[in-house]
């Protein structure tokens, strides 16, 4: 071993056992970090002592699919170094290799953070990298998924000779997989199942010439068989295919086909978990050994014996009839599992834990796509219990679900076990899903109520339960609906292109817009123009113009240019128009991307053009729309500067935010137009906003009464809270 290399793992060593035995702490990413920092070639040196590693990557099931890997690559005996724990950077994946040598692995199998894979791979060489699928996750750290599909791509084109193990029925992976050399297995379940599908989430357009794409069947996200009708490009055809899926009384059961070789080979798989995401997850686990060189002889041994790491999809058994599983979600898509999950459990007590830190993504504009309209399908739900430190953004979110049920916000999980045997007195599942950081709290906090909350006497539970329930901030239920205006035709909402402006949780700009109309019994409707549709706003309203990826941004640039005129008249016509980020840059003159000059709409007074870095996190503005300050979330690179003829929305309560961090201006404020950078999404945590905007577009159709008041105690509570945390940066 090079002698600094050695070094450094000493150090690591050193590390690991004063974090152990002074500390009182695991390992984590520590003994990396310090081998790392006295020898970067770490990673490497020791890689390379293996007889050859596999690694994983992918948005969703990371963690779950590693370990099933690395047990699947261990059954036939060999030892097999792997980061279990989920510490999947550069330094949890040394830290890994440091603590395992003195086992001398002969395999290793290594979960890594998509970003870190340009940096892992080409010191690691693995025979395998197993990409699982690509979904919006934590835009400020990650970016846009092009950012991401380019950097696996980078990886992979610095490690030529890793064989690119990918799940074809993900578009974005297909596409990362179509711009490299690498040998390619493709992956997927070569089925229509009919269980899952709902809106395809995040890939609409074609890799190679931008057109929509076409689905024959959707499984869930953009999961499904997809092909483009413009240049043919479709799903690759399947190397290894799951087939024969069926939805068992205790999870699902499937043949995986191999079909590398001249005569097929089938493999059954019988899992104990619902969800169609962990027929991927076992799916790819097994590709992955298959192609490490691994067997499948004891591929079932090994399924039916693994638990999921860190308490994921754990149930805790809490005493008299009442229990309480553990569900990790940490984005929109893995949300949506959850909450299928739930809907086939016939869920009756729910809890919601949302966390912004760094490690989350301080963003929380992604709950906004989770569909917790499903839940209205559970009449028996009863009661939602909020928490962790954006409760109040997700109770919002909650709220303009209406599904019916009672809901709490919580400082913990036990608050939710003492609501639920108030409502439940004679037991019931307690369904927690938490993000990130929340996860492993409530996993804690399940483990210690399992061996002493419930020795309490019922009656000293029940009194406790009363004091929880009166001292917590309840979320106010809605009050009775009051006689709106009266109007030839209900006020018409327009969402422009849902299907591809879509990144920053625009459907709760629309739900705020919709639900506020109709809590004070002014009929509304929202129609939604999609990709391809014909643009009518003869008798729109408000109309709403979202943001989303370049990609999507430009095609949706290109639909709007062929029909111009009949934006800037509605604009002319002093209607009422909300822009969000991509959306208002497209009004302008034109935006950049990358180094690609774009040209815009023309129809307000403004450039935008590309800054060295972006300009990311919460923002505070003062405005004359309302009495309040509005609060949101940036995350543009783009610098705008207004003409001389237009005003900004509101002058920017911190230095370096806005329209281009120097002038001090957030949007613009143009007659019946508001265009922002803020997304959050703006308008549910910014009422005041939502209510200029129903009242300038009545006051056109000849209403101008005042607007009724409505019971706004939940959304003040997620507005003070942004206010707090952007005043505070």
């Amino acid at each position: 071993m090079n002698p600094r290399v050695g070094l450094a793992c000493l150090a690591g060593d050193v590390a690991h056992w004063g974090i152990v035995n002074v500390l009182r702490r695991g390992g984590g990413n520590a003994p990396g970090a310090v081998a790392l920092r006295l020898a970067p070639s770490t990673v490497a040196e020791l890689g390379a002592r293996l007889g050859g590693s596999v690694m994983v990557t992918g948005t969703n099931g990371k963690t779950t699919t590693t370990g099933l890997l690395a047990d699947a690559l261990a059954a036939d005996g060999r030892r097999v170094c792997c980061n279990r724990a989920g510490n999947n950077m550069a330094t949890g994946i040394a830290a890994a290799l440091v603590e395992g040598r003195h086992e001398h692995p002969e395999l290793g199998c290594f979960e890594c953070d998509e970003l870190y894979t340009v940096r892992v791979m080409p010191q690691l060489r693995p025979r395998a990298l197993v990409l699982l699928n690509l979904f919006r996750d934590q835009l400020d750290r990650y970016g846009e998924i092009d950012h991401t599909q380019d950097v696996i791509a980078e990886a992979l084109r610095r490690s030529p000779e890793t064989t690119l193990v990918f799940n074809a029925d993900d578009p974005l992976c297909a596409a990362i997989a179509e711009r490299v050399d690498n040998p390619l297995v493709p992956f997927g379940i070569d089925e229509p199942t009919n269980l899952e599908a709902d809106r395809i989430s995040d890939s609409r357009f074609c890799a190679r010439c931008n057109a929509p794409l076409e689905y024959e069947y959707v499984h869930y996200g953009q999961l499904g068989s997809y092909r483009c009708p413009e240049c043919g490009w479709k799903r690759p055809e399947l190397g290894i295919a799951a087939v024969n899926v069926r939805l068992t009384c205790g999870g699902f059961e499937f043949d995986v086909e191999d079909r590398r070789g001249e005569t097929p080979v089938r493999h059954h798989v019988t899992t104990r978990w619902n969800g169609l995401y962990m027929v991927y997850n076992v799916m790819a686990a097994l590709a992955g050994c298959l192609v490490a060189g691994g067997s499948a002889e004891r591929f079932q041994e090994v399924l039916d014996a693994y638990e999921p790491a860190s308490g994921r999809g754990k149930t805790f058994s809490l005493g008299g009839g009442f229990e309480a599983v553990s569900m990790l979600a940490k984005n929109p898509t893995g949300f949506n599992r959850m909450i299928a999950q739930v809907r086939a459990e016939g869920g009756r007590a729910l809890a919601l834990f949302l966390n912004d830190n760094d490690a989350d993504g301080h963003d929380v504009s992604w709950i906004w796509d989770i569909d917790l309209e499903r839940l209205r399908d559970l009449s028996d739900l009863r009661l939602i219990c909020v928490g962790g430190t954006r409760r109040e953004d997700m109770a919002v979110r909650v709220k303009y679900a209406e599904l019916g049920a009672f809901v709490q916000l919580v400082d913990g999980v036990e608050d939710c076990v003492r609501l639920t045997s108030a409502f439940f007195p004679e037991g019931e599942r307690l369904h927690v899903v938490a993000n990130y950081t929340a996860f492993p709290p409530v996993v804690s906090e399940l483990r210690k109520l399992g061996t002493c909350f419930f020795s309490q006497r019922e009656g000293d539970r029940f009194a406790a339960v009363q004091g929880t329930v009166s001292q917590t901030a309840a979320v106010s239920r809605l009050a009775h609906e009051p006689e709106g205006p009266v109007l030839d035709r209900p006020l018409r909402i327009v969402h422009l292109y849902p299907d591809a402006l879509n990144l920053y949780g625009d459907g709760g700009n629309i739900a705020s817009l919709s639900k506020r109309c109709s809590w004070r019994g002014i009929e509304c409707q929202v129609d939604q123009v999609l990709m391809g549709s014909d643009l009518d706003l003869a008798d729109a309203d408000i109309v709403l113009l979202g943001g989303g990826a370049d990609r999507d941004q430009l095609a949706v640039c290109k639909e709007l240019q062929a029909q111009r005129e009949k934006l800037a008249a509605y604009v002319e016509d002093g209607r009422v128009l909300l822009a969000i980020c991509g959306g208002y840059q497209l009004l302008g003159h034109y935006y950049m991307m990358g180094s690609e000059r774009v040209e815009g709409l023309h129809i307000l007074d403004v450039e935008t053009t590309a800054g060295d870095t972006r300009l990311i996190g919460n923002v505070a503005i003062d405005s004359t729309v309302c009495d309040q300050p509005i609060v949101g979330f940036e995350n543009h690179a783009g610098r705008t500067v207004l003409g001389p003829g237009e005003k900004p929305l509101g002058r920017a309560l911190v230095q370096g935010t806005g329209n281009n961090g120097e002038d001090g201006g957030e949007g613009v404020l143009h007659d019946g137009v508001i265009g922002t950078y803020l997304h959050g999404p703006i308008l549910p945590k910014n009422p005041g906003v939502t209510d200029w905007l129903i009242a300038r577009a009545l006051a056109r159709r000849g209403a101008s009464q005042e607007l009724v008041p409505l019971d706004d105690r939940c959304e003040q509570l997620a507005h003070d809270v942004a206010l707090r945390i952007a005043t505070r940066a």
